[in-house]
């Protein structure tokens, strides 16, 4: 009999169960049991053994629907496939929630920002693709995901961990190769935030720390005020400066050696002008006469650590020079700025910075192009013509 919508709702519970076969598609059947749960199930065979394959209640599906899926199912089975392995299969496929846990021991521990990739995983990716499959995630769901997001910038920031753990996966076989989800999703555009700090602006910045370096070399306020002229004069990250040892300083070389695990891409070194080598023997010389024998090169209050509470510090240091909306990694654009400016090349600044790709220094280009157009103005003048 062909199985209807009236037959299916005529099915009542006898006391022993039965099937009600469908004419149209062989093997597609409703199981009736004497509890009165109805399922429709594919009896098929594979490799010659007996099948059943669950489709679904008819409270999930219709008799169309039913034939539709057990059609496909055979049509798998004559491609040599096995849906019902298929199915187990998935069922124990690891997660994306699975795949954020390997992620972040595996990749994103060693790099400096994990702790921000982990941020991105559970406030942003994982609420909305947790118990979805890794082998099943497709690129519609990830860029829908991102056109909806809220934060533009954040999405950006997500997608790009996304695609570096479902590369991470197709290396691990959780994914057919060259099938990232995440790839060929277009980020959202963002407005490149280019804050330098100007040559008034330094003049202000620069008395006020002179007033702050009156406290002496025992106050907290001396060791900030000279972890600031470090990151002026190297154009270091914050943390590659603030979080430095001594055993990692190469006075013979005039570098700082910056760990793996410290480096926002590796190992790195910051070279260091003879500037900054006589501020570095500064703080050696304060620690000494503190009595002190810290490792950091910016130690804390008690010397047990490096200096904490820079934002606060940062932050009572503006308002003391009267500056607004200069952050602390801007003093690594001003030195990239007045580099550029003083006719070094893309490619030197770029090796200042610790820039693995000159694309990442490519920010910096109309400095270039300023500076060009200001030395062309200047050979007008002299030129009076």
């Amino acid at each position: 009999m062909k199985l209807t919508k009236t037959a299916v709702d005529r099915a009542l519970p006898r006391p022993r169960r039965y099937r009600l076969n469908d004419s149209l598609v062989p093997g597609l059947c409703l199981l009736v049991l004497p509890s009165g749960a109805r399922t429709y199930y594919l009896r098929h065979r594979v490799d010659g053994a007996q099948r059943e394959l669950k489709l679904g209640t008819p409270a999930e599906l219709s008799p169309d629907q039913a034939r539709e899926l057990a059609r496909e199912a055979l049509a798998r089975v004559r491609a040599g496939g096995d849906p019902g392995a298929e199915r187990r299969a998935a069922r124990v496929a690891p997660t994306i929630e699975a795949l954020a846990a390997r992620h972040l021991q595996a990749h994103a521990s060693r790099k400096r920002s994990g702790r921000n990739d982990e941020i991105l995983w559970r406030r942003h990716l994982l609420p909305a693709f947790a118990r979805v499959r890794v082998a099943t995630l497709t690129r519609e769901q990830v860029r829908e995901w991102h056109v909806c997001h809220p934060q533009p910038a954040t999405a950006n920031r997500a997608l790009e961990v996304l695609g570096v753990a479902m590369g991470l996966a197709e290396e691990w076989g959780w994914r057919p190769a060259g099938s990232n989800p995440a790839r060929g999703v277009k980020a959202h555009p963002e407005r490149q935030r280019r804050r330098y700090a100007s040559q008034e602006e330094l003049a202000r910045l620069r008395a006020a720390m002179h007033r702050w370096e009156e406290a002496g070399p025992l106050a907290v306020r001396w060791r900030f005020i000279q972890l600031v002229r470090l990151l002026l004069l190297t154009g270091a990250r914050l943390r590659e400066v603030m979080n430095a040892q001594w055993s990692e300083i190469d006075w013979q070389r005039g570098v700082l050696r910056v760990p793996l695990e410290r480096g926002k891409t590796g190992a790195a070194e910051v070279r260091l002008s003879e500037r900054a080598v006589a501020v570095l023997r500064d703080l050696l010389e304060a620690q000494g006469v503190a009595g002190g024998g810290a490792p950091w090169v910016i130690p804390g209050e008690t010397g047990e650590r490096p200096l904490v509470g820079y934002r606060k510090l940062w932050l009572a240091l503006l308002a003391d020079a009267g500056i607004v909306g200069l952050r602390v990694h801007d003093l690594r654009h001003t030195f990239a700025s007045y580099s550029l400016s003083g006719g070094q090349t893309l490619g030197t600044v770029g090796q200042l910075l610790g820039h693995r790709s000159t694309q990442t220094t490519s920010r910096y280009a109309h400095l270039v192009d300023d500076a060009a157009r200001a030395a062309v103005e200047r050979v007008s003048d002299d030129l009076g013509m």
